[in-house]
């Protein structure tokens, strides 16, 4: 069955339950299928997240090839991929790994952000929760360049209504569907959090 253009939260929320539902770690499929829906979401997000949305497009595709490799199954969990590069030197840089942690740092975001709108109302200006939480975040990776480019664009964030409609979530359910999808991906980023700061590989280049 084709997959919808369009964001779709409750998809989302299945993806990271099947991603931790894996015996062996973190299962990768779904963690990439995630991250289709995630892509979308930034694009609900207004031209001011369109750099990050082709960005974690680019990283989906990265990793899906490695899931196509003649040792595709070395690739099937987060688990396997850190093991694996760290015992074979695969690249200097552990590409495959490097990549997921890019990913991983937009999810901070993207669980902050959705912070924000469970708890706003819509009196509180979404330019001003969604800037919160991208200093909170993503900014500490980004260049300067990059982060004045973001404080200035984010203005540009719809209304909390108006998101909410584009995210396809009814306003009297919003809190209780955010938290919902909040809570299964903080499980999911203290866990990769976890592997990446006992391999000490949260600063690779």
């Amino acid at each position: 069955m084709a997959v919808s253009k369009e964001f779709d939260i409750d998809r989302l929320k299945k993806l990271f339950i099947i991603c931790r539902n894996e015996n062996d770690g973190l299962d990768m499929d779904s963690y990439i299928d995630a991250y289709d829906e995630l892509s979308k979401l930034f694009r609900i997000f207004g031209t001011v997240f369109g750099f990050v949305a082709s960005d974690v497009d680019e990283k989906v595709g990265i990793l899906r090839e490695y899931r196509s490799l003649p040792e595709k199954e070395e690739f099937k969990t987060i688990q396997s991929m850190i093991q694996y590069e760290m015992r074979t030197k695969t690249t200097k840089t552990m590409k495959a790994s490097r990549t997921l942690l890019r990913l991983h740092r937009a999810l901070e975001f993207v669980l902050e952000f959705m912070q924000e709108i469970s708890n706003a109302d819509d009196s509180v200006r979404m330019s001003e929760v969604g800037s919160q939480a991208y200093d909170r975040t993503l900014a500490k990776f980004h260049p300067w360049l990059i982060r004045k480019g973001v404080h200035i664009a984010v203005y540009t964030l719809p209304n909390r209504k108006h998101l909410l409609q584009k995210m396809k979530i009814p306003d009297e359910k919003a809190k209780e569907v955010l938290v919902s999808v909040i809570e299964v991906g903080r499980l999911i980023y203290d866990e990769t959090q976890e592997l990446y700061t006992t391999n000490n590989l949260l600063n690779l280049p």
